[in-house]
């Protein structure tokens, strides 16, 4: 008998009816004629199905695990179970605790050994990539995802498949399947393909009275109403399966060619060790085994990029990366094809041909990095040692450059197509990357340690007070009051340390100004996403290679005022543009926001002083004073602690000035109380009972501020 069919089936999220579709599908292929059994490895919803089939679970997959060595198609059959309708169903276990004693080894013999006893094999996973997942889908023939149609859905089908692919899956292996079609106010059938640039290989209708009777019975939907509109569209889906099995429709068949695709991705778990398979993927050695064959493929590119005379440095266009990219791929498939009989079958094709083409192309071990979301910033210091920044803490990961030179190419890919350069003569660059990251470079003879790279990541994600308040780096209460300084026009300064947030924090507060107004926003590093539509965005430039054509922020901010702006918002007050923001403010400019280096209040309005003598101009410290407190209304100090957490931990009035020293009172602040599990900081936000001074202003204004905010608690 030929090897069975084998498909798993995952959800895009809960609730798109992953479990039903799975029963039904599976008795559908019985009711077709097909042996079949059905086993169910989502390992969070244990138990779902069996209730579902209405059946009682004697044997699970932990019961075969003393047995597995001995794994034969007579010695399956007396571990499944019957359903009614001949049907074999198998789950993984009984109990959450069981399911850590499952390892990738097991899934792939299990899965195999069915594969020669049965015509479809079908798999319930829940959604996910770790080793046990992967072993699962490395087992199947094809992939149904299920989705429904609404937005939420759709973003988690995107990050499964994204999952897909950075674990070297080919995406035939995917069939998006629509669940629940028609329901209302869901999104068009168009809208979905637009969103996920792909078609939708099978659509389900909603019908929900079958499926809750089916459900609340106990018999799937095929069996209890197979004529409805949803049992109608399984079996004609099940239908489609077994059709394309018979010999003369292969052509037509959903299988067709995936097997000789999946070959070349495909991992052989059932050659690893059941006890350490995750170590083994884990051990740096077994990672660095094919360094040697990629050195030597890379070797062989550079050589062929010469003749080709493909120019990797000066790209800078989608098109000039697109047509190089092509060309480059194209050989390196040539150099595989060569040199294919080096090649084992546990290297994958796929990864191999990426890591290579990073290195040519892009910005080699780092480019995965920069490609997590969940990494807020990369540090390079030297080729050995490569940094990450994670929920604000800091870690070493196991990636490297092969080389000094490889270093030095990355850097040079980097600061080229910038019009930049960096050298012995020009040790240092500050620049931004086409996404918005912001990358600081500096090479020896500046660095003893090797060249260094530190690029802070541009967020794609949009930040919210909800989600500021979800973390717990600020109270709504808190949140109410900014919102009301903002539409009370007050000057605002968000002051904080490295890290700690304060662009975030400013593009959050600029998002409470008024649509109606003009906003001048000035960067030195455009960072600032505003939801207003009339903001008017300026970006420094640093010199060219000549060490011509810089543009300031302070010249920036000058030119501002000529653009009639109801707001200016700078980005960073970092040199002498301070004097002119302060001029700006106590001009007509009032309602501005800015941002400075500080580890609390008191020290920035120091910091301030001294970036206001920086503009080289001979001011006594008085009439500096003198202009900070009539032109700075609040301060909001950041502050990042020990578990990684940034929170607000003062706002502050500038209330006046007393023997030549600026006054201020503190309004509300963050009181750490000790240190709890795992290392997090546990304290509260406090008001401090002091009343801003411009309370009779927010009543005469009409603004509604509940004054209880600010009583002592």
């Amino acid at each position: 008998m030929s090897s069975g069919r084998v498909i798993t089936v995952i959800g895009a999220k809960g609730g798109v009816g992953q479990t039903t579709f799975s029963c039904n599908l599976s008795l559908a292929l019985k009711n077709c004629g097909k042996n079949v059994v059905l086993l169910d490895f989502n390992t969070g919803l244990l138990g779902e199905l069996s209730l579902m089939l209405n059946m009682s679970v004697d044997k699970t997959l932990i019961d075969l695990l003393p047995v597995m060595d001995q794994l034969t198609g007579e010695l399956l059959r007396g571990f499944v179970s019957k359903h009614s309708s001949g049907m074999d169903f198998l789950t993984c276990a009984t109990e959450r605790k069981e399911v850590a004693e499952i390892k990738p080894a097991h899934i792939s013999k299990v899965v195999d050994s069915f594969q020669t006893s049965y015509d479809f094999v079908v798999i319930n996973l829940g959604r996910g990539f770790s080793p046990v997942q992967i072993a699962a889908y490395d087992s199947s023939d094809l992939v149904f995802l299920l989705l429904s149609p609404e937005l939420l859905s759709l973003y988690h089908t995107r990050k499964i498949v994204d999952g897909f692919i950075e674990n070297h899956f080919p995406p035939q292996i995917i069939k998006f399947v629509l669940n629940k079609s028609g329901l209302k106010n869901s999104l068009h059938l168009q809208q979905i393909k637009d969103y996920l640039k792909e078609d939708v290989f099978w659509i389900l209708p909603y019908d929900a009275e079958t499926i809750f009777e089916s459900i609340n019975k106990g018999v799937p939907v095929v069996v209890n109403s197979p004529k409805s509109a949803f049992g109608k569209n399984i079996i004609q889906l099940a239908q489609k399966l077994s059709y394309a099995e018979d010999d003369d429709e292969k052509s037509h068949s959903v299988f067709s060619g995936l097997r000789e695709i999946l070959a070349k991705a495909r991992k052989d778990y059932s050659k690893m060790s059941a006890e350490e398979p995750a170590k083994k993927e884990q051990s740096p050695a077994a990672k660095d085994v094919y360094a040697p064959l990629k050195e030597k493929i890379y070797a062989k590119l550079v050589e062929r990029i010469k003749e080709k005379q493909i120019d990797t440095l000066n790209i800078r266009s989608k098109q000039q990366e697109e047509a190089a990219r092509s060309e480059i791929e194209k050989e390196i498939e040539k150099i595989l094809a060569e040199d294919g009989s080096s090649i084992s079958q546990r290297v994958d094709r796929i990864r191999l041909t990426k890591e290579i083409m990073d290195r040519a192309l892009g910005l080699g071990p780092i480019e995965d990095l920069l490609r997590d979301p969940t990494i807020t910033e990369v540090m390079v210091n030297g080729p050995d040692r490569i940094y990450v920044e994670r929920r604000g803490k800091i870690s070493l990961t196991n990636k490297r450059f092969s080389s000094m030179d490889e270093l030095m190419n990355v850097i040079q890919r980097i600061v080229v197509p910038l019009g930049r350069r960096i050298d012995e003569a020009s040790p240092m660059v500050d620049a931004r990357l086409a996404d918005g990251s912001r990358v600081n470079v500096i090479i020896p003879p500046l660095s003893l340690v090797g060249p260094t790279i530190t690029i802070r990541k541009f967020g794609k994600e949009l930040f919210t007070f909800s989600d500021l308040i979800h973390m717990g780096s600020i109270t709504a209460e808190m949140v109410e009051f900014i919102r009301v300084c903002v539409l009370m026009r007050k000057n605002i300064i968000i002051s904080g340390g490295t890290g700690t947030g304060k662009t975030t924090l400013l593009n959050v507060v600029s998002g409470f100004i008024p649509a109606d107004e003009r906003i001048v926003t000035i960067e030195d590093a455009a960072e600032l996403r505003l939801p207003q539509e009339h903001v008017l965005s300026l970006e420094a430039r640093p010199p060219n290679i000549e060490g011509k054509g810089q543009v300031t922020i302070r010249q920036l901010v000058i030119n501002s005022l000529r653009m009639r702006p109801d707001r200016i918002i700078i980005g960073e007050c970092r040199g002498g543009e301070a004097l002119d923001m302060l001029q700006a403010m106590n001009t007509g400019h009032d309602g501005s926001l800015t941002t400075i280096h500080a580890n609390n209040p008191r020290d920035c309005l120091s910091r301030l002083e001294t970036l206001v003598l920086m503009a080289g101009m001979d001011l006594p410290v008085s009439a500096i004073r003198e202009q900070i407190v009539a032109a700075i209304n609040i301060i909001v100090q950041l502050g990042r602690f020990s578990d990684g957490t940034r929170k607000v931990t003062h706002i502050c009035e500038v209330t006046g000035k007393e023997q030549n020293n600026i006054v201020m009172s503190t309004l509300f602040q963050f009181r750490q109380t000790g240190i709890g599990e795992k290392g997090k900081v546990l304290g509260q936000f406090l008001p401090t009972g002091v009343m801003p001074t411009f309370i009779d202003e927010i009543k005469s204004k009409g603004i509604e501020l509940d004054m209880s905010i600010f009583s002592r608690k």
